[in-house]
């Protein structure tokens, strides 16, 4: 009997031994858990000296920023910063999750601030499908820079525009924040093209700016870059403003341009020739510029010249029949030398 007890246990403690081994087996170790570690690499660009941040807003500190050409100081403090993807997935996971879908080239950032400052000038937005304009210190672009040291100076200049007509297509990665200009030659129904500028629409205050270069190049059904604005902080600033149909019969036409510097005395009038012509007359010297622009003032899309949108050049000397048509609300300008 003893005997038989014996064996009963020894029977009893090998397969719960076997079970407790199977069990083991079944639950995956530390060892076989997925590799889920962002990759620490910093994605700088390896052909270019910077990226900097350019428009006539504010950067973090305060410093007015601006276009092309400021002063060496100013380059250095809107040069963006390489980072890695975890080091953007400690700033927003959501725009992480969207580049890391992507092949990414080159990654950087910077904080600025938008909105808060008056640049003098408006731009154009798309805001939940309308037309709106902004102040100028909303718009802004990034250029990817070259850099020459001559002792202690350096001399920053602008190699690639970030979006640029035809070699950088960029797509926005927080559209709630960042309104993008179609890429095309041809501008759309509301005038944009791609060599309009990114404009921020999440409204005034401090946001991240996060620009990625992906390895693929830019072609017409494939962005080359990305572009993401998040806010950090809300602030107050300009408001943004629909712009409405325009219907010709509610404004004032005329001729404004080199020969009155620009609206420093009033433009020359058009009067009404028809339901939808205005016509005016302008003596002009050679090499005067000239447009014509509604209401005497310089408003978004308000102001006409040449088929590419550029001031008319006065070849000779003369008298000179400016006449504006308007087929819905886009507005055609003819010029020929009075009889």
């Amino acid at each position: 009997m003893k005997k038989l007890l014996v064996i009963l246990l020894a029977v009893m403690m090998v397969m719960s031994m076997a079970a407790c081994g199977a069990k083991q087996e079944a639950t995956p170790n530390d060892e076989a858990t997925p590799n889920d570690e962002v990759s620490t690499e910093v994605l700088a660009d390896t052909t270019h000296a910077a990226w900097c941040a350019h428009g006539q807003y504010l950067l973090a500190d305060g410093t007015q920023n601006g276009w092309g050409g400021k002063d060496t100081e100013v380059y250095e403090k809107s040069a963006l910063k390489a980072i890695s993807m975890a080091d953007l997935k400690a700033i927003d996971e959501n725009v992480y999750n969207t580049l890391a879908a992507k092949e990414v080239k080159y990654l950087y950032t910077i904080d600025l601030l938008f909105g808060t400052n008056d640049a003098g000038w408006s731009t154009n937005c798309m805001k939940d499908g309308k037309l709106f304009t902004a102040n100028g210190s909303y718009a802004f672009k990034v250029a990817q820079c070259t850099v020459d040291v001559d002792g202690d100076n350096k001399v920053y200049a602008e190699d690639q525009w970030i979006s640029d007509p035809k070699t950088a297509y960029v797509e926005a990665l927080t559209p709630a924040t960042l309104f993008m200009p179609v890429w095309q030659e041809e501008a759309d129904e509301n005038g944009f093209s791609w060599a309009s500028n990114p404009v921020v629409i999440g409204g005034a205050g401090l946001y991240t700016l996060v620009v990625a270069q992906y390895k693929n190049a830019s072609a017409p059904d494939a962005p080359g870059y990305g572009m993401a604005l998040i806010l950090k902080e809300a602030k107050e600033g300009s408001a943004y403003e629909e712009v409405l149909t325009f219907v010709p019969a509610d404004h004032t036409f005329g001729i404004v341009g080199s020969f009155n510097e620009w609206g420093a005395t009033p433009d020359i009038a058009m009067e009404a020739d028809g339901e939808n012509t205005w016509k005016g007359e302008v003596e002009l010297a050679e090499g005067d510029e000239f447009k014509v622009r509604a209401d005497n003032a310089w408003n978004p899309g308000a102001d006409w010249g040449d088929a590419e949108g550029a001031n008319f050049k006065c070849e000779a000397a003369g008298t000179y029949v400016v006449t504006i048509t308007f087929e819905g609300g886009n507005g055609t300008v003819t010029v020929e030398p009075k009889a």
